[in-house]
């Protein structure tokens, strides 16, 4: 309340906001029949507004007034809801699980809760069944796959965490709004007007009764599959959902923080917050995600996302959903280094950057709800000036749970970024962008996935990985799955086993990834299982370089293998050279080293007619560069390609093909002064022995054993060294070295 001044200019929006619903409150526009809208926003969420008022306005009567406002509105709904009326859109069956409940469910717990002293018991008395109704209903939600606990009834119990895709739904928006929901309807009464109700004909005879299977049902699955599943601080359902997902999560643990129910001792360790790592992670994990130039925007200089899963416009919105609930708990808890990286962010990384930041603030992009003035005004002190929280975070970020890499040269707007993607598949909104990568630089994507929305864009080719034909799917005559197989996508949802993020290395010069995607493209839902090996083994020699070697193997002879990279503009292809040009004039150089006599082609992406095959909007990636073997298609194929990012005018760095002679099998390239080597295949190494070549300084050689040491012996020969490396034996001829943690060995 003593923020509520008009010095601040958080409440002054959130004050204009207020004054703009009573306006329309008084004309007779709120509450309304019908949907009860009002400039799209719902009139629930007006309630919260005035119910969140009535705390803060520091004047007696305009809080009175604020509280007979949201009381109005709350009861208005309220009285529709008992009257039963089956046409009535608030007693629609979906209404209590639905989008409308996602996007602005959490209006009616907060708004009792915050008016509670101003109700009377004939308000309670009509309120509760109404209460009870819709938390029965979140046990039983079916609004999506799996969006509420299985088995129905267990609380604290390792099997609601057993079956991998019923548990991965726990972090699926509308699982975790059902959650959000549920958990302030059952903390919403205080106890003496919450006695057993002998009417309801559900789960609990109380609301608070289901409190218990908020905690140890719904966040207990959240929790473990944050945890371990999604590990590393991003959502799994991507930017469009995930920030929701999150946010959600974090409302509700704020809510049980500010209830005095954060004990583990009581409900479980899911109900401490800074017990989960996965919070420690959002904030870096975050700030990887955005890219390091602010191009123009909607409403001015904006960062770009790292985007993964389902998008209708590829712009970064506003994640003061999650950072406010995050920041607030922080607050609460006293951790002051996550509070301040939380407000800045807020004013800083949103749409706009600062300059956006009133916008913002009065709710202005668009929001069925004016939650957001509310959370900004809670989460931003004007007397306190937050500090820039990226010089504290490294330029590399892991999340094992995803397999995403995140990776740049500086936390400068001119930095090079660099990310990567390789994790299970299983929840809605994912697409299938196993072994996936963006590279930015000169303050613009040079290549990244394409995104959309849907299962036409969930399909491997849009995105920069391998597609690989399999068996015809058992439910090829569907469209959409039928599409997949026939474009040899991996498999969304269906996917049988989990892909692995093999190796890492994170150096200062140079960042080194290993992924195995086998198990993204066979399915025992769909019963095709032909595609035997794919991975891929990823070098980024920091800044302007990409190496990649991708393996994929087929049961079968003739089935295609290809490999997928979209660009702002086609490329030119000049024999085994593909030169691309960006918006700003960048060049993006393609070499294909492998396979020989590989066949390439580019051609702009163009959309079929269907809503389905149009990108998101402002989708910057317009074309694509496809490289498949020659046919006959063979069983086993390997692709080698260098990637280069260069300034207008460049020429391409020349890329040499080198070839392992004796020992185990290895293949890579030569640019720039490096070698870069990668095993054929992936097992065991005994040797490996190639000769270098001129003008070589640095070698890289992947997929040895992490830690391990290694002889090094150098012998001159006609046209460059000849190496050869195998594991430590002492040998006094040879030079000893070790395999960093990621098997690679820097000479």
């Amino acid at each position: 309340r003593a923020r509520a001044t008009p010095a601040n200019p958080m409440f002054k929006e959130l004050a204009a906001v207020a004054a703009e619903a009573a306006a329309a409150m008084d004309k007779g526009s709120i509450p309304s029949e019908g949907d009860c809208e009002f400039s799209r926003v719902y009139c629930e969420a007006h309630a919260e507004l005035f119910a969140f008022m009535s705390l803060v306005s520091s004047d007696e009567a305009a809080r009175n007034d604020h509280a007979a406002r949201a009381r109005k509105i709350l009861l208005h709904i309220v009285d529709r809801v008992n009257k039963g009326d089956a046409k009535d859109p608030f007693n629609h069956p979906k209404f209590s699980t639905g989008d409308r409940a996602r996007w602005a469910g959490e209006s009616f717990g907060l708004t009792v809760d915050w008016i509670y002293g101003y109700l009377s018991p004939q308000d309670k008395a009509a309120i509760r069944p109404v209460f009870l109704r819709w938390a029965e209903e979140q046990l039983k939600s079916s609004t999506t796959s799996h969006d509420h606990p299985e088995p129905a009834g267990k609380l604290n119990d390792p099997a609601l965490l057993k079956e991998p895709r019923k548990r991965r739904y726990a972090v699926n928006n509308y699982f975790t709004s059902h959650m959000r929901n549920l958990a302030l309807l059952s903390l919403a009464f205080d106890e003496a007007d919450d006695p057993p109700a002998s009417s309801h004909k559900g789960t609990y005879p109380r609301l608070r009764d289901y409190f218990a299977n908020v905690t140890g049902a719904w966040l207990y699955m959240t929790d473990g599959v944050l945890r371990n599943d999604a590990r590393g601080g991003t959502p799994p359902e991507g930017f469009q959902y995930g920030p929701a997902t999150l946010a959600y999560v974090t409302q509700t643990l704020l809510a049980i923080q500010t209830a005095g129910e954060a004990d583990p001792a009581k409900w479980g360790p899911q109900v401490h917050l800074d017990g989960n790592p996965f919070w420690h992670e959002f904030i870096p994990a975050h700030l990887h995600s955005l890219s390091p130039a602010t191009p123009a925007g909607r409403i001015g200089p904006t960062h770009e996302a790292a985007w993964t899963g389902d998008g209708q416009r590829y712009e970064y919105t506003d994640h003061i959903d999650p950072f406010a609930a995050l920041g607030l708990h922080a607050q609460n808890g006293g951790n002051a280094e996550r509070l301040n990286a939380l407000r800045w962010m807020a004013i800083h990384a949103g749409p706009g950057g600062a300059a956006g930041l009133a916008r913002r603030a009065r709710s202005q992009l668009g929001q069925v709800h004016k939650r957001h003035s509310i959370l900004y005004f809670l989460l931003i002190d004007p007397a306190v000036t937050p500090t820039d929280p990226r010089p504290s975070v490294p330029l590399t970020h892991y999340g094992p749970g995803m397999g995403q890499v995140f990776a740049r040269t500086s936390w400068g707007p001119e930095a090079a970024w660099f990310q990567f993607q390789l994790g299970w598949e299983h929840i809605d909104h994912q697409h299938g962008d196993g072994l996936s990568f963006g590279f930015y630089r000169g303050g613009e994507w040079l290549t990244k996935e394409r995104i959309g929305y849907g299962a036409f864009f969930g399909n491997s080719e849009q995105h920069n990985t391998l597609a690989v034909e399999n068996d015809r799917n058992r439910r090829h005559d569907d469209p959409n799955r039928g599409g997949l197989w026939q474009r040899g996508s991996q498999w969304p949802l269906v996917h049988t086993h989990d892909p692995r993020v093999l190796a890492k290395s994170f150096a200062q010069d140079y960042v080194y990834v290993l992924g195995d995607a086998t198990a993204l493209y066979n399915s025992d839902y769909e019963d095709i299982h032909d595609v035997t090996h794919v991975s891929r083994s990823l070098v980024w020699l920091k800044p302007d370089h990409l190496v990649l070697y991708d393996r994929a193997a087929t049961g079968k002879e003739g089935r295609f293998k290809r490999f997928f990279l979209q660009t702002p503009s086609a490329a030119q292809i000049a024999g085994k050279l593909a030169t691309v040009t960006t918006p700003k004039g960048q060049k993006l150089f393609v070499t294909a080293l492998l396979p020989e006599s590989a066949v390439l082609v580019a051609e702009p992406y163009k959309p079929t007619g269907t809503w389905d095959t149009k990108p998101a909007e402002f989708e910057p990636m317009l074309a694509t560069l496809r490289t498949e073997p020659p046919a006959p298609m063979p069983k086993d194929a390997r692709f080698l390609h260098v990637i280069e990012g260069a300034a207008a005018g460049a020429a391409a760095q020349p890329a040499t093909l080198v070839r392992t002679k004796q020992g185990t099998p290895y293949a890579g390239a030569a640019v720039k002064g490096t070698l870069v080597l990668f095993p054929v295949a992936l097992g065991p190494v005994s040797q490996v022995q190639f000769t270098s070549l001129p003008g070589i300084t640095r070698h890289l050689v992947t997929g040895l054993t992490p830690g391990a040491s290694y002889d090094v012996i150098r012998k001159p020969a006609s046209g460059g060294d000849e190496i050869t490396i195998r594991p430590g034996s002492r040998d006094k001829a040879a030079n000893a070295a070790t395999a960093d943690e990621g098997g690679v060995l820097a000479l």
